[in-house]
């Protein structure tokens, strides 16, 4: 018997240790490949010192030579201070990396000696733990980070506080740091805002004709779908911090400085203020002495102006960044596509209604209201938002609109890579304009009081469209963008999410809402029909909770595409593809920084980075995002 346990506990010892030998090759491997991936950057750094630099400049111990800048040099000495930043932060990364390994090491084997009795675990520690590269190496990172610090301060001119300011390590715990006035100003607003929708409940209440309320309601409706919006991207941002998913990586967004969903909601608050107030004043034109078909004219003036205004306020990078995003979004056909633009496409593709409440605005204030006679007494009910004639063609084309941009992109990513899947993509928005186009025809038949063949001829081949488009894009929501059905059930292999539950009721509700999404093209052209028109409105809100269902688990699946690369960092791969072209074409000799014999280094930033699990080893292939 105890021939038979000496033999179980020696075969356990060796399982055991092998185990380990295995998993600190493995951790080895990927560590060397990492700090061999960062030297070789750093040299590549060095070469495009003189391209980016003006007149010979002495800074703090070190001299550089500096030429006259121009536009390219100002551009590619922004991108190189991004894309050394991103490598610092990669390399504290490594450092947590190592350091969370070799202690992982320690602790199992401490804890293997305690549990048998024995020394092996030491004598493994001190012959392969202790010689291994996760512990010979680890001053290598610490060397790099310096050198990134001293080529830093020589890219901002020997100014030693902005490169702090560059290179600092982000806090990355799961609360971000928020000032308290923020926190104050969230719950001042939303105090404020409950106080005054219980008052247009109780005017609305007080109405004795509702028909009165519909123009306001028709001329606010697109502003409160995109605040409704806004407040659950936020919460897809608070989603995605409990849940690890590093949304700045997926995004390319700097992480020193970003919005995080406290300036989301404090956005919200805010706008939900402006509007409630907006609304209240048009329902009580007489207390400002303010025409009543003035009011929402104002409030979405205020909204364009607070996006496009030139001044530094109101957020001014992250509204710089989304006109620079929506711009690319616009010229889709023409320039190379990335997730970000992508995913900004989808959200417009949930944000129609929000295009043609933006459509009856227009529309009402050059066909239908009189400007010469504004102070009289006229009001909102008096008048309608019909467009004329061409109304249908403007609704369908306004429909048509997000499809398209997203069509454009699928076709300029299978020019680019030649993937047919793009070209499966592609025609699942085509299948959008069949549905759109057969609504718009059976409307317009309706309208005019057509054969009843006719009318229904149409509304077969709506059907039709509808039901193919419905099965399409759930399939591709559901393999695609969300990578499930692929095993575990109807899941995946790999989930973020905790509950199973989740992923269930997200697909269910994703069918139901498509469904209702698609009803919604046939309704918001009836233009003819009140009961059509409140239903539309509520459906469109519908959508719009559906786009926040689809985020968090498209997110989801990226995350997940970006831990098989061992993607933790923005990658400026133009930038590193443009500096080894200059290797190439410039002289070894120019391309030196020339620094004294005493290096000047930053104090070093506290690493404050989270303890996560990164993955061993990654793939070199590179993943679509255009699917």
């Amino acid at each position: 018997m105890k021939h038979f346990i000496g033999n179980s506990q020696s075969s356990v010892t060796e399982e055991f240790f092998k185990s380990c030998e295995e998993e600190l090759n493995k951790v080895n491997l990927f560590y060397s490949e990492k700090l061999s991936e960062a030297h070789k950057r750093l040299a590549t750094f060095g070469i495009v010192a003189q391209e980016v630099s003006g007149s010979k400049v002495q800074g703090d111990n070190c001299v550089i030579k500096v030429f006259p800048p121009t536009k390219r040099r100002r551009t590619n000495l922004k991108l190189i201070k991004m894309a050394v930043g991103e490598l610092y932060l990669s390399l504290a990364f490594l450092q947590k990396y190592q350091e969370f390994n070799y202690k992982c090491f320690c602790k199992i084997t401490i804890m293997y000696d305690a549990k048998f009795g024995c020394e092996r675990g030491l004598k493994w520690r001190n012959e392969r733990l202790e010689t291994s590269l996760l512990n010979t190496d680890r001053g290598k990172y610490e060397h790099l980070m310096s050198k990134l610090e001293t080529f830093m301060i020589q890219l901002e001119g020997g100014d030693k506080l902005r490169a702090i300011k560059r290179l600092e390590i982000p806090p990355l715990d799961k609360t971000p740091k928020v000032g308290v006035w923020i926190m104050f100003r969230i719950g001042f607003a939303c105090g404020l805002i409950m106080a005054l929708l219980t008052t247009i409940a109780f005017r609305v209440l007080n109405e004795t004709d509702l028909e009165l309320l519909k123009p306001q309601l028709q001329l606010y409706k697109g502003s409160f779908l995109l605040i409704e919006f806004l407040f659950l991207i936020g919460l897809n941002l608070y989603c995605f911090n409990i849940s690890e998913i590093n949304h700045t990586v997926i995004f390319g967004l700097d992480p020193r400085d970003h919005l995080s969903y406290y300036h989301i909601f404090e956005m919200v608050g805010g706008l939900t203020v402006c509007w409630c107030t907006s609304v209240l004043a048009s329902l009580h034109p007489p207390v400002l002495s303010v025409p009543q078909q003035l009011h929402p004219l104002l409030f979405h003036s205020f909204l364009l102006f607070l996006l496009l205004n030139p001044f530094s306020m109101f957020h001014t990078r992250a509204r710089h960044w989304l006109m620079i995003t929506m711009s690319k979004v616009l010229a889709a056909p023409f320039q190379p596509v990335g997730f970000t633009e992508c995913w900004l496409a989808d959200q417009f593709n949930s944000l129609s209604p929000l295009f043609l409440g933006l459509r009856d605005l227009l529309c009402f204030y050059t066909y239908q209201i009189s400007w010469r006679d504004m102070w009289s007494d006229s009001s909102l009910s008096a008048v309608n938002l019909d467009c004329g004639w061409y109304s249908m063609a403007i609704t369908c084309l306004i429909q048509c609109f997000p499809p398209w941009l997203r069509f454009a992109q699928c076709l300029r990513c299978f020019w680019d890579t030649g993937h047919t899947l793009h070209l499966l993509n592609a025609g699942k928005y085509f299948t959008v304009f069949l549905m759109v186009t057969f609504a718009g025809l059976y409307n317009i038949a309706r309208e005019r009081s057509a054969p009843l063949v006719e009318g229904r001829i149409y509304l077969y081949i709506w059907a039709m469209a509808t039901c193919t488009g419905v099965l399409v894009t759930v399939s591709w929501d559901l393999r695609m963008d969300w990578g499930l059905l692929q095993g575990n059930g109807l899941l995946k292999d790999e989930l973020v999410f905790s509950q199973q539950s989740y992923y269930y009721a997200a697909m269910l509700a994703d069918v139901l809402l498509r469904v209702s999404w698609a009803i919604n093209i046939l309704l918001a052209q009836m233009k003819d029909s009140a009961a059509a028109a409140t239903a539309s409105a509520l459906l469109a809100q519908l959508e719009v909770l559906r786009r926040f269902i689809w985020n968090l688990f498209r997110l989801e699946n990226e995350q997940l595409k970006n831990c098989e690369r061992c993607c933790a960092v923005r990658d400026f791969c133009n930038i590193w593809r443009h500096l080894e072209k200059d290797q190439d074409v410039l002289s070894k000799d120019h391309h030196k920084i020339i620094t004294r014999t005493t290096i000047c280094c930053l104090p070093r930033p506290n690493h404050r980075v989270k303890e996560t699990k990164l993955p061993v080893r990654g793939t070199d292939a590179e993943i679509d995002p255009c699917i």
